[in-house]
Parts: C-alpha cells; structure tokens; sequence
C-alpha cells in the first residue's frame, strides 16, 4: 500500500492499546460477482455462540486510567506496516478478549458515556481508508456471504463466538479515492454495504473527500473537502448523520475549529470527535485534558507502540482503565483524583 499515513511518535512514551489492519486476498483479486441481494439478506459465517462470562478476579477500578483507541488500515498479505493478516487479526481479538477488554464506540468515548462491565477495560476500534479488505463480499449458492477473512468477516465470527464481547467498529471511508479504496472496492455494493454497517451498529465516519491531509487547505478547501464527504455519503444513505473524524494522515487543519463544523454550498458537517494518527493511548474521558476533538489512537501491529505491548505497560504501571460497573460514579486510586475534570467531582469514588 502507498503510504497513507504518518507515524507520530511522541517524545513521551505512554502506554496504549493495540490494533490491526485491513483486508485484501494475496494477490490483490476480489470475487465481486453482482447480486441484488438485499443488505438484509447477506449471510455470516461462524460459529454459534457460546454461553460464557469473563472473570475479572480481584481488581482495583481506576476510571481515570487510559484507554486505547485502535487504529487499523489494511487487512490483507503480507503483514506489513499499514496491514495486519487476518491471522494476526484474529490474534489481535483474541488478546483482547483475554485480557478483559470490552468494545465500545467512539461515540460514546467522546461523549464520556463509557459504560462497561465492573473489571473490564473500554477500547475503541476504527478503520482508516475503506479498503477491500475491511469488508468484501462473496457469493456462494446464489447469496452474498461476508468474506470470513476481511475484517467484518472476522469480527462478526468472533462476536457470535464470544456473546460477551459486543464488537463495534468505526469505519473513516474514502468516497472519491482511487477505485481500490473507494468504498471497500466493490462499486456495484457501496449503497449496499453502507446500509449493512448502520444496519448492524457500525459506524462511518468522515475521512475526507479523497484524503487529502488538511493543513494543504485553506478554509474553504477544509470545508469542502468535509462536506463533499458527507453529500457523497448522504448520497447513499440520505437519513444518515456523520459524527466523526479522521484526520487524513493525521495532520490538522490550520483553522481547527473548521475539523468539528463547516459549511460547503449549502452542505453542512459536524463532528464530536476528531481522531488523530499515532501511537499513543488516549487518557480517560473523564480527565481534564481529554479533548474529543484531538483523539490519540494506537496503530495496530505487534511493535512496541502496538496493542500488546500498551496492554503489558499499562498493567505494569497501573495506569488502565478499569471499570467499576457503575456509570453513575467514577472510581479510582485517591491519588489519581488530581486529574478528574472539576465538573464530575461529585461523581468521584476513591478506592
């Protein structure tokens, strides 16, 4: 893949969660056989599910812990910076779920509302850049299946193995890019799988028009570029609301006021959440520096900026998020009460 994006490391090195990447057979080939299958009517594959319940054991809640937003591009062969193979994807899931984690959107990261089973630690996932290997149809006896190895294929498998662990997804797609990452690459299904994401509680997010990095813009071309996205999508999906964003290649605009709200020839955008590129855990939404406009995210891969790894460091340190089950209070070490935001102190628990 051509390099889409920027990796930001930052001078101070802090733990974060992991994440891994898009979905494309070996050879880059895509069996897109038309159908006119209804969204409605496309078949998964996986196994049935499976009763179960996690245990946490002993556990302290610090809610103003961090949190990792994972961040994943392609899902295809080889593994490679920007890809993860579904071999690895499905590891990367499968860490996750043993280490207690549990999925939640990052519209409600934003807003705060992160309500998790008492020892279980929130993440978010996104996809950047609407490659085949995200979501990509089959057909086999005359239905559309989902591939059982791009990333929805993978996910939707491992959400009916394991009922207790909810996944949910954002997905920052490109419309007007090159016809490879246009809307996962298969023109005849766009409307289709667009439906099918809402349908089944995906989101879809703004990733620019055709992903040009902001800061190239002036004002006029950022609000452009953010509203062209959102008349292409309403295109597809008239009724549907974008609510974040992805920085293309993670630069800001020079106006940022322009990330969140705009206006291009009578189409209008509004994001609550602005997600950058990097590999830096996001600090809670409950502390006084969480800016839902300037979201950390953590790139997939097994590195030391990847998933596992923050998973390692942030136990060492004490320093995740660790949920106490109760949305109505905000528990965590005494000593971490200096950095809850002023207007949830009523809120906070000490343990």
């Amino acid at each position: 893949m051509n390099t889409l994006k920027q990796i930001c490391f930052p001078l101070i090195f802090v733990p974060a969660l992991w994440t891994q990447m898009s979905c494309s057979n070996s050879n880059g080939s895509k069996n897109t056989t038309e159908n006119t299958t209804s969204p409605g009517s496309v078949q998964t594959e996986g196994t049935a599910p499976v009763p179960q319940v996690r245990k946490t054991g002993a556990f302290v809640p610090n809610e103003l812990g961090r949190i990792m937003v994972l961040e994943y591009h392609l899902i295809g062969y080889p593994e490679d910076v920007w890809r993860r193979t579904p071999e690895n994807f499905r590891k990367d899931l499968q860490m996750l779920y043993d280490h207690n984690y549990y999925p939640v959107s990052v519209k409600d990261l934003a807003a705060g509302q992160v309500n998790v089973p008492a020892g279980m630690t929130p993440f978010a996932m996104t996809f950047d850049d609407s490659s085949a290997g995200q979501f990509r149809y089959l057909e086999k006896n005359g239905k559309l299946e989902l591939d059982p190895d791009c990333a929805l294929g993978i996910m939707e498998a491992f959400k009916k193995q394991h009922p207790d662990f909810p996944i949910t997804a954002s997905f920052y797609v490109l419309p007007a890019i090159k016809p490879k990452l246009r809307l996962f690459a298969q023109p005849e299904y766009q409307k289709q799988k667009l439906a099918w994401l809402i349908a089944h509680g995906y989101e879809i997010g703004n990733h620019g028009w055709f992903h040009v990095p902001l800061h190239k813009l002036d004002d006029a071309g950022v609000q452009k570029h953010l509203a062209m996205f959102v008349k292409e999508i309403k295109a597809f999906i008239p009724d549907y609301e974008v609510k974040s964003l992805a920085l293309p290649l993670g630069m800001h605009a020079k106006n940022r006021i322009l990330e969140s709200k705009g206006s291009f020839e009578g189409t209008n955008y509004k994001h609550d959440a602005v997600f950058l590129v990097g590999s830096v855990t996001s600090v809670s939404p409950y502390d006084k520096d969480f800016n839902p406009l300037a979201i950390q995210r953590v790139q997939a891969g097994d590195t030391p900026t990847g998933p596992a790894a923050f998973t390692k460091q942030l136990d060492q340190s004490g320093n995740r998020f660790i949920s106490d089950g109760d949305p109505n209070t905000i528990s965590a070490p005494l000593k971490m009460k200096a950095r809850l935001k002023p207007v949830l102190e009523k809120k906070f628990v000490a343990k």
